[in-house]
């Protein structure tokens, strides 16, 4: 492997902090982009274009060096920043979980009945404590394994009018899959005449009155998109991009995002969301950011809420 300093670069240049570092404009450097944990393994971090890894790679004292003739990856699919954090994730998640199972038997045993587990003091406490195990293992993983921003080690950034028209059309496509199942459930089953419970048990909650609306939209329209598409497509599959490289990645973590889904919304939830989740995990690898799934995530989960007002499929 042949060694080289990018033009123009002088001594100073190669130790000075990365904050401070001058780059000539030819480099690739000077694009948009930033440094990431190296996929290939061959340095420390590796310079991020905002399109592909380039042949720039920097030391753990600061000096940057050009790759002439550099190894190639064991997976050459691998793209965007990502870091390692798998342990952490599943950490981060076994805690968010336990403690949301830990709320709702404590309101078990101490509430008289009839208990009212729809309550929406309770959906919304139960979801911020399994969330605040999700975003802990995220904030972790990036100070660990990352530079500490989540911009840089997940691709999180404000949405762009592209990123919304991505994400829209996603997320409508990714809703077919679900609405057409429920349609087909209610259909084969007892038909349109009577209620039939399709939609609570695909969004896995059922909202009472104006607080418990409020409550479910702001969690699922809002909240969740943001948090899960962090903890699932930033971290999780960032982590395996990493070792599996981003096509298999896309399917592990699409299982993983059924399974953690299926202990509120029961064995339904992998037959509803696997489609979905693929679609947000190819958004994150197409895309290399975070905000087109965030925007898909809140149109698909918005398209299923929607499913509660049909009187059919309450």
């Amino acid at each position: 492997m042949s060694l080289t300093r990018p033009e123009g670069a002088t001594d100073a240049d190669m130790f000075a902090p990365p904050s401070a570092r001058v780059i000539p404009a030819e480099s690739p450097a000077a694009a948009p982009g930033g440094w990431y944990v190296d996929p290939r393994h061959q340095a420390p971090w590796r310079w991020w274009d905002g399109n592909q890894w380039t042949e720039y790679i920097q030391s753990a004292q600061g000096s940057v060096w050009h790759v002439a003739q550099p190894s190639r990856s064991p997976h050459e699919d691998i793209q965007g920043p990502s870091i390692r954090g798998g342990g952490i994730a599943a950490l981060g998640a076994v805690i968010g979980v336990v403690a949301s199972i830990l709320l709702q038997v404590v309101y078990l045993i101490t509430t008289p009945r009839p208990w009212n587990i729809n309550a929406p003091w309770l959906v919304a406490t139960s979801e911020v404590l399994l969330w605040t195990g999700f975003i802990g293992a995220v904030i972790i993983a990036s100070r660990r394994h990352g530079t500490g921003r989540l911009s840089a080690d997940y691709g999180f950034h404000v949405p762009r009018p592209k990123d919304v028209g991505i994400g829209f059309v996603g997320g409508v496509v990714a809703g077919v899959v679900p609405i057409l199942l429920a349609v087909l459930a209610i259909w084969a089953t007892t038909g349109f005449k009577s209620a039939h419970g399709t939609a609570t048990k695909i969004a896995g909650i059922k909202p009472e009155g104006t607080a418990g609306w409020i409550v479910v939209i702001l969690l699922v329209v809002v909240g969740a998109p943001i948090i899960e598409e962090l903890f699932f497509r930033g971290l999780v599959q960032g982590a395996f991009m990493r070792r599996i490289g981003s096509t298999s990645a896309i399917f592990v973590t699409a299982l993983i995002f059924c399974a953690c889904h299926t202990l509120n919304e029961g064995p339904i939830a992998p037959m509803i969301l696997f489609a979905p989740a693929l679609v947000l995990g190819y958004l994150r690898v197409r895309t290399q950011r975070l905000a087109a799934g965030m925007v898909a995530h809140a149109t698909f989960n918005w398209l299923t809420l929607c499913l509660l007002l049909i009187p059919a499929l309450r």
